[in-house]
């Protein structure tokens, strides 16, 4: 009578097998998920930076096109949209509110002037970026940020910036131009170090240009007669 033990044995060898062949599709279905999630996080990243940008240049145009007497940055980003400054020549200047790629929602986190005016947008994610080399230079200041919300799509206009180089003009109250400005770096009568601070000029020397300075001794010239032992050499004959 033939045993069941070789059969037994059999059966348990298959089923080691397959649990293992398993664990190893496990694994590489896994891995094959993580690099999709990191394919697709790369992709918003590209997205945000597109979107983005689309944003900082809006608002840049908004305030090229404003009218030279009264310049200024939107207050919303629905006046992206449909700028009615100028009811003859209405402007659009952001083709739609664009969705955030990572929250999937229209809401933005808004970068403002001490006035109110809109200079910039960002992601209000806190997830942490893949990318964090090689962006463009408008977007230098990106680099090893630790969450998206560090990614600020400002105006690069002087007049949306608060810290401006000397001379710039921005008065600090969202109004960009304001001459003479209190503090204002380099403004006349300020602490700027510009054309206000005044150096006295030195006091012109006595006895005019050339005269010797007081205390100057004068050299004593050299007698026109030889010194006591001294020999006048013979001229040699030609």
């Amino acid at each position: 009578m033939p045993s069941g033990k070789p059969a037994r044995r059999n059966g348990g060898f298959i089923y080691i097998g397959l649990l293992i062949g398993l664990a190893v599709i496990g694994i590489g279905l896994g891995a094959i998920s993580e690099v999709w999630t990191q394919s697709r996080q790369r992709e918003k990243e590209q997205e945000l930076l597109f979107i983005g940008d689309q944003f900082r240049f809006a608002i840049t145009n908004f305030y090229q096109q404003s009218p030279a007497a009264a310049r200024r940055f939107p207050l919303t980003l629905d006046e992206l949209l449909e700028d009615n400054r100028n009811p003859d020549k209405p402007a659009r200047h952001l083709r739609r509110l664009y969705t955030d790629p990572m929250t999937q929602s229209t809401r933005w986190g808004e970068i403002r002037l001490p006035g109110g005016q809109l200079v910039g947008v960002y992601s209000e994610s806190s997830d942490k970026p893949l990318k964090t080399a090689e962006f463009a230079l408008r977007n230098k200041d990106f680099v090893d940020k630790e969450h998206y919300f560090d990614w600020t799509f400002r105006s690069s206009l002087a007049a949306a910036n608060p810290n401006l180089a000397a001379g710039a003009g921005y008065s600090g109250n969202g109004q960009p131009g304001a001459p003479g400005a209190q503090g204002t770096p380099g403004a006349p009568g300020t602490s700027g170090g510009g054309s206000g601070s005044k150096v006295p000029a030195p006091a012109p020397r006595p006895g005019g240009i050339g005269a010797p300075s007081q205390g100057f001794i004068s050299p004593t010239p050299r007698p026109a007669t030889p010194p006591p032992g001294f020999i006048q050499p013979t001229p040699r004959p030609r």
